[in-house]
């Protein structure tokens, strides 16, 4: 599982974290999805790779993923390291998993699967495994289709009647170069950056080729000289790469029936056990909301919310259309000082995301507008795509009026 960008376009929540690590729908993390993923299709020998801002998600690896000892399973983090050979970051997805093949090429194992560390959805690899063994590929591309003013950004596949790939050009400037690669649909099908591919063939173009990304040169090539095949996968699948992805994929997960349905028996997300108790709500009105453990609301209005562990929200507060983190710990002495993060009394919050460890005093506005698509940085905040974020740890005082 590729994990280490740097997360630039969801800056500032990847300002102390690693892309993978941010929290997501109250109580898990971006990386539990395809780690969840995978164990639901009983696969459990699981590489993380990560280079950037690595201790939280280390931690977090560490405290939920500890395989049973008596079976051959496991989920470990390899950050990027200096060897005799390479003392540089990684330069890219291809070159990640290059420089790890010493932990993984005496596997017993086939095949190799290669995920994005930062994607939602739900997805049962077993049937993609059968197909991708039954048609004998090398390569085995997992796709989506996606629509015409989304295909600019992506890697669209063209195939023959049976999935074998013909062709994929890399984020086409122009749609004409791929007007052809629609399907019987009038859909392209994009890459999703997610791949089976068997081992021996991964070691050989990882070997002969020394490009650094997956995408641009890597899969064009591995194309070209290998059996390739595309899976066309779908169901509900998201990339989160901008904060308004991030939001609006969170937001989502108030809908009665969600299109990753976090509810749904058989597929189980798995996080971190936190032991909290459950929430407490006195006298508030909460309309299309998650509300995490742990959580301690009194007399609040909530509606299209997520709000996260440990929240503590105190009366005549209105939050809407928004995400909540919500906290480490409810009371902690940092550098001598007793911080205790909450949102104070009489506070209004409405498309933003609060950080954790926030504290937010009394008689606070915090007020975005999707309209407003100007980014912008400051101390106490910042803005994009007319969210307003609230970075981890920040104080806001009273009386404070921030708007987008």
């Amino acid at each position: 599982i590729l994990g280490g960008g740097k997360g630039s376009r969801l800056y500032p929540l990847t300002k102390l974290r690693c892309k993978p690590a941010i929290s997501l729908g109250g109580k898990y993390r971006l990386i539990d999805i395809p780690i969840s993923n995978c164990l639901n299709s009983r696969i459990d020998q699981i590489y993380i790779l990560t280079q950037f801002m690595t201790e939280s998600i280390h931690r977090h690896i560490f405290d939920t993923y500890r395989m049973d000892m008596l079976r051959d399973s496991f989920v470990r983090v390899l950050a990027a390291e200096q060897t005799l050979t390479s003392n540089a970051w990684y330069q890219g997805t291809a070159d990640a998993v290059r420089r790890s093949i010493r932990y993984f090429k005496n596997l017993h194992v086939e095949d190799i699967l290669i995920l994005s560390g930062d994607q939602l959805c739900a997805m049962d690899f077993t049937p993609i495994y059968e197909f991708h063994k039954n048609s004998q590929a090398d390569l085995t591309i997992i796709g989506h289709p996606v629509a015409n003013d989304e295909a600019h950004r992506m890697g669209i596949i063209k195939t023959d009647e049976t999935g074998k790939i013909l062709k994929l050009i890399e984020k086409p400037d122009d749609l004409k170069l791929v007007e052809g690669f629609k399907n019987k649909d009038g859909q392209f099908m994009a890459s999703t950056g997610n791949y089976f591919f068997k081992k021996d063939f991964l070691l050989k173009v990882l070997t002969e080729y020394d490009d650094s990304d997956f995408g641009k040169k890597i899969i064009p090539q591995s194309i070209n000289s290998g059996n390739a095949f595309h899976y066309p996968y779908k169901e509900y699948w998201e990339d989160i790469g901008t904060i308004k992805s991030f939001f609006e994929a969170n937001l989502k997960l108030t809908e009665p029936v969600p299109e990753l349905n976090l509810y749904s028996e058989g597929k189980s997300f798995f996080t971190h056990p936190r032991f909290l108790p459950a929430a407490k709500i006195q006298n508030s009105n909460i309309k299309s909301s998650l509300i995490s453990e742990g959580s301690l609301i009194e007399e609040a209005n909530i509606e299209k919310s997520v709000i996260g562990i440990r929240s503590v929200i105190d009366k005549g507060t209105n939050i809407t259309h928004s995400i909540v983190m919500g906290n480490d710990y409810y009371e902690n002495k940092i550098d001598g000082i007793v911080k205790k993060p909450k949102i104070g009394k009489n506070v209004h919050i409405e498309q933003a995301i609060i950080d954790k460890n926030v504290t937010i005093e009394d008689d606070v506005v915090i007020k975005g507008s999707l309209s407003n698509n100007n980014d912008f940085d400051g101390d106490l905040y910042s803005t994009r795509d007319g969210i307003i974020v609230i970075s981890k740890g920040t104080v806001i005082p009273k009386g404070t009026i921030i708007e987008a």
